[in-house]
């Protein structure tokens, strides 16, 4: 990672960060595809005349993959504003935008910072109990908690940058491609 001296540290950390977290969401959807079609496949073979029998446990793997998908892809959606959103800042004065917009963005750290810390409990709770899935087979539920926790955490990093951003333009987040995320105002 190239230090670039227009944009902080801490940023540039956080922007490697949410593109790691990124790329694991984006392998957890390819896992998921892989064990939901190798089940249907497995299922269903008594249609050619082989014996069939579904994937154990796939289930249990795909939700755990969905937490994954969900809780590690959400920073860096947010870091690139790819999620949908309402502007409204042209119906508002823009006296009134900078007020709104870190409203906007301490609702948004403050409910995933709790949604870090009660998931961190309820990840330590399941693994310290050995909590499992009911099933035909036992699967751990702690690390789907563990990813949510560690996923709130990052997304509350993002949302705590933006929000220094509404002050200081050096910290807006850069999309891939260099050019700002979001329009200075």
């Amino acid at each position: 990672m190239m230090h670039n001296p227009s944009r902080p540290v801490p940023l540039l950390v956080l922007a490697a960060l949410n593109r790691l977290s990124g790329h694991l969401a984006g392998l957890a959807l390819l896992l998921m595809m892989l064990a939901g079609a190798a089940d249907v496949i497995m299922t269903n073979l008594n249609l050619i005349g082989l014996p069939s029998k579904p994937v154990p446990a796939t289930t249990e793997f795909i939700a755990t993959m969905m937490v994954v998908t969900v809780f590690f892809g959400i920073s860096l959606a947010q870091q690139r504003r790819a999620h949908i959103q309402l502007d409204m800042s042209r119906l508002v004065s823009p006296r009134l935008y900078r007020p709104l917009e870190t409203l906007h963005h301490l609702c948004h750290a403050l409910f995933y910072g709790l949604l870090a810390v009660f998931g961190g409990m309820a990840a330590t709770h399941a693994f310290s109990v050995g909590e499992f899935s009911a099933g035909a087979y036992d699967f751990p539920v702690w690390p789907a908690r563990v990813v949510l926790a560690a996923g709130s955490a990052l997304m509350t990093l993002q949302c705590v940058a933006d929000l220094v951003a509404v002050f200081n333009p050096r910290w807006r987040a850069a999309r891939d491609d260099g050019r700002p995320a979001a329009p200075p105002r």
